[in-house]
């Protein structure tokens, strides 16, 4: 008596959903190698860093735009508050200022830029809105300061002093 072998086809596979793994995948991949490029090549023209970054803002002869002549000149204020699930939300508040995230590099614009974020005088990142989300901050006293910059990231100034917003923030055990 014989057995008969039987072997079923496996079921098939979904196109669609092989498809869309591989578009995520790539996706992902390409916008890791992006991103480190930008990192790792120097952009041609623009503004030149003099030496090597180490997360504060230094440069050799930071530009301020002066904004007294402004008919409307941008203000700027600042507050944290402690975010429940984890971290610190600051809350960026200006008057007569647009974030413009897709001029970022481009030529000026009055009353239109961005912000730079630093903690303890250590730049964390730029701004494009109204909120910015800090991480985790040490024990102690943390200064947070928020200035404004121009779209070609010049800053910007009123009595030739940069517009710059401070906060403390005491972080306990």
């Amino acid at each position: 008596m014989s057995e008969k072998e039987t072997s079923q086809p496996a079921p098939p596979r979904s196109q669609r959903g092989s498809l869309l793994v591989t578009f995520i995948g790539g996706a992902l991949l390409g916008a890791s190698v992006f991103w480190t490029g930008l990192e790792l090549w120097p952009q041609q023209g623009g503004m030149q860093m003099s030496g090597t970054s180490t997360g504060t803002h230094e440069m050799s002869a930071e530009t301020l735009i002066d904004v007294d002549g402004w008919a409307t000149p941008p203000t700027l204020d600042t507050a944290v508050y402690p975010d429940p699930v984890g971290g610190w939300n600051l809350n960026v508040m200006t008057t007569n200022f647009t974030f413009d995230a897709a001029a970022a590099g481009l030529e000026n614009v009055e009353g239109h830029g961005h912000a730079h974020v630093y903690v303890n005088g250590v730049k964390r990142g730029r701004v494009y809105g109204d909120w910015y989300h800090i991480g985790t901050l040490p024990l102690g006293r943390n200064d947070v300061s928020v200035s404004l910059y121009a779209n070609d990231h010049s800053g910007l100034a009123r009595d030739g002093i940069k517009i710059t917003s401070s906060s403390t923030v005491i972080v306990e055990q």
